[in-house]
């Protein structure tokens, strides 16, 4: 049993408004030309990124905060026989090709409101709280608002990046990819399989110079805990200059895992970084 503090609630609350605030930065930045730029998701623009982010606040606030009926229901009830990938990309694509005609002054000025109505209910919510299930931390009953946060979190700190990258802007910085990094690690302990571990064998992560993270084998799943005890059976390190893209899917997944050096028990740390680079990683281009 290790030694280490256990990875419990991760509060990224405080985060949501200054991550906001800096994408808006970036937007604001941009000239019509730029909002056009072909982004690494599949058919969207800069504009088709910042679209699905405000139709992402819409729909949360929607269901969560005012407890209306999800539109993926109602998606789903119009499109009989699609899968739940199917259902989640149809939905989002017909919000994005919908809103198209709105300016990009308007999407600003939306996203503004938008996160400052996200951000405030939040903060303001029991993080304990059940809410809707978060598959991303392997849920499949309700699920604890800070994971909710978390979650929403992590996929505004992706998309922003992915706009930077069309834009030829730099990252936004250390507080934010270590927290999008505390995420992360959480998601992989809820959803790396067995990968043929003995209870007591641990896998640690890194990001030298940042933080560090453990994953102990139980009996049923992996027990995460924060910072390394310099004995793990193996030991994942992601270049501290690739994290960020490690991170925000900008790699594939062969990309990803060159991005990491291993250490200790190979069969052990090649398994794992196999699995988790198939998390991470972006399709390759046809």
């Amino acid at each position: 049993m290790s030694r280490l503090p256990r990875a419990g609630m991760l509060d990224i609350t405080g985060l949501l408004a200054s991550e906001r605030q800096a994408f808006l930065e970036v937007l604001r930045c941009l000239d019509g030309a730029a909002w056009q730029l072909p982004t690494e998701c599949p058919s969207w623009t800069v504009k088709g990124i910042a679209l699905h982010v405000l139709g992402d606040d819409l729909s949360l606030l929607s269901r969560q905060r005012d407890e209306a009926t999800n539109g993926l229901i109602t998606f789903a009830a119009e499109h009989p026989g699609l899968g739940f990938r199917q259902l989640l990309d149809g939905f989002n694509e017909q919000w994005v090709h919908a809103a198209t005609f709105l300016s990009e002054a308007l999407v600003v000025e939306l996203l503004r409101l938008t996160g400052e109505w996200t951000a405030r209910y939040y903060s303001d919510v029991d993080p304990d709280a059940r809410g809707e299930p978060v598959g991303f931390f392997g849920a499949r009953g309700p699920s604890p608002y800070w994971q909710i946060s978390a979650r929403e979190y992590m996929e505004r700190w992706i998309h922003q990046h992915q706009v930077r990258r069309a834009a030829g802007l730099s990252d936004l910085g250390e507080p934010f990819l270590h927290a999008a990094a505390g995420v992360g690690a959480r998601s992989l302990a809820a959803n790396l399989s067995e990968l043929g571990a003995k209870p007591g064998a641990s896998l640690g992560l890194s990001i030298p110079g940042l933080g560090s993270w453990t994953l102990e084998r139980e009996e049923q799943r992996w027990a995460l805990f924060d910072g390394s005890s310099g004995h793990q059976t193996a030991e994942l390190a992601v270049d501290p200059a690739l994290a960020t893209a490690v991170l925000s899917r900008a790699l594939t997944a062969s990309e990803a895992e060159r991005a990491f050096a291993t250490s200790g028990d190979e069969a052990l740390a090649r398994s794992a970084l196999a699995e988790m680079a198939k998390m991470v990683g972006r399709p390759a281009p046809a």
